[in-house]
């Protein structure tokens, strides 16, 4: 394997390419126009590549060089950025979570006080959203993301292993004598969810025709909550809704269960590197739930 060049010379490579021509470069890095090409025809002999073309109008990148580009330019950023976190300005104890809505209300409100027993002098900064866009000016931190764990922007480790299965209020289930009820009584369905009630009715092999779901919502807890509060019937998912059979506000229907397609799952981001407060509070959160095989 070919080490890498230095970090000085990528470091030049990046500022030539940002500036778009070697005066505005040697400008910037407040050295002479020579020593700037010199660096770069350093990183080029190195290389054995060509990566940038001169020309009246400033400089422009050879195909290799574009893409010698952009992966010098993340490498190089994320190492700026973790720097900042760790050792300066950015450098801070406050742990930022960015988690999905429904499990920051039915799971984390509930159980991270436990984590502050632990760890009593750590400041916490909690975000929810339903939707992964929803945290776009947060900034750096932490995420539990529901979903197939397949991003490609992030490492993750799975949290659940969630089954779905029907539930409704207390006064719904008295109604419900056989499977065919179900269908008789108002759906409601949770948008973005890969799991439906098509998908429960197929696992079973139920040759009943589907009908369109009555109320669609944003998220699976307001889901939960229309279907406690009217006559609506929702597909709970264990890990969410286990809070609502415990207090009697949701009843379980006996009429089978599956494997969801989505799971909720802690995330570490690619692009930059979190902080010892966050590895410590993601390692709690992986302790609080079993090793998913």
């Amino acid at each position: 394997m070919k080490r890498p060049p230095p970090h000085n010379w990528l470091f030049v490579f990046k500022i030539i390419v940002e500036s778009g021509s070697i005066t505005e470069a040697s400008e910037r890095l407040n050295v002479s126009q020579s020593a700037v090409s010199q660096q770069i025809k350093s990183l080029e002999d190195y290389l054995g590549a060509r990566l940038i073309v001169r020309g009246k109008k400033g400089i422009s990148l050879t195909d290799v060089g574009k893409h010698y580009y952009n992966v010098i330019k993340v490498a190089l950023e994320k190492i700026s950025a973790t720097t900042d976190q760790l050792f300066g300005s950015g450098h801070t104890d406050i742990v930022t979570i960015k988690s999905n809505y429904s499990f920051a209300d039915t799971w984390l409100s509930g159980k991270i006080h436990e984590f502050h027993k632990l760890y009593p002098d750590t400041q916490v900064e909690l975000y929810s959203g339903l939707w992964l866009t929803d945290f776009g000016e947060i900034g750096r931190g932490i995420e539990i993301r529901y979903g197939d764990g397949t991003w490609s922007d992030a490492k993750c480790y799975q949290l659940t292993q969630d089954n779905i299965f029907p539930v409704c209020s207390p006064a719904t289930h008295s109604a419900i004598n056989r499977l065919e009820d179900i269908f008789d009584h108002p759906l409601v369905s949770v948008m973005g969810n890969k799991t439906g009630w098509q998908e429960w009715s197929s696992e079973h092999q139920r040759s009943l025709h589907i009908k369109a779901s009555n109320l669609h919502v944003e998220s699976n807890l307001l889901a939960y909550k229309a279907a406690a509060s009217g006559n609506y019937i929702a597909l709970g998912i264990n890990s969410l809704v286990d809070g609502f059979l415990d207090d009697g506000s949701l009843v379980r229907l006996e009429y089978g269960d599956m494997k969801s397609r989505e799971n909720f799952f802690i995330v570490e981001p690619e692009y930059y590197s979190i902080s010892p407060k966050e590895m410590q509070f993601a390692e709690w959160m992986k302790s609080e739930f079993k090793p998913v095989k």
